[in-house]
Formats: structure tokens, sequence, C-alpha cells
């Protein structure tokens, strides 16, 4: 995970977002909510992420505010399937058949809580 600063500011009651390590890029939402949310969207679009720059409050006007915005760097990234032979013990793998358990299921979303609580 990496966290960048960005600037928001309220400007007709649309927050804008502007990500200095994103040369180009503003994001506006109805809420600040939402426009962070497109802002990780677009973020991760890129591809390689540039390391995150620091930021203080000499760089903002009156009206900006800065917020640190983490962006998991596996977001958005191919979701494409792959066929992997892991171990479980035998008693597990019965349990699973007769309960007609998805083990590569189980296995992806135990991965993915992992992944996303240890961040």
């Amino acid at each position: 995970m990496k966290i960048y600063p960005a600037v928001y500011s309220v400007q007709n009651g649309i927050v804008e977002l502007l990500i200095p390590d994103f040369p180009g890029m503003l994001i506006e939402g109805e809420n600040l909510v939402k426009a962070t949310e497109k802002a990780e969207k677009q973020i991760t679009a890129q591809g390689n992420l540039p390391e995150p720059s620091v930021m203080n409050n000499n760089h903002l006007v009156e009206g900006e505010h800065i917020i640190m915005l983490p962006i998991n760097e596996y977001a958005g990234k191919s979701t494409k399937r792959i066929r992997r032979n892991v171990t479980i013990p035998q008693y597990l793998n019965d349990w699973a058949k007769q309960t007609g358990i998805n083990v590569s299921q189980i296995l992806t979303e135990a991965l993915d809580k992992k992944f996303k609580t240890s961040e």
C-alpha cells in the first residue's frame, strides 16, 4: 500500500481532489468519499505507481486541505484465474467435498481478506 498526499477543496458544492504525484490529475466528486473512490480507480489504472512525495501545509491556499490517500497497489489488477496446487489436511478436503464447498473460492476470499486487513 502506498499513501499519497492529496489536496482537496470544495468549489461550488463539488469536491475537487488534486494529487501532486500524478500531474494533471484532478478528480471531482459530489462528496469526499466519492472523490477519493474515483481517485483510487484512476490511480490504480496508471500501472506502476511512483513513490509518494512529502507535502506540508506550506503548499496550500485558503480553502485547501491535505488528506492522505491510501492506495492498494493491487486494486484493479488482473483478476484472471490461475490454477494452483495447494496442500490441505485430508479431513478438510473430505468435508469440502461432502458439503459442496468451493475450495478455490474460499481460498480466494481468505487471501483477499488477509491482504486487505493487513495493510
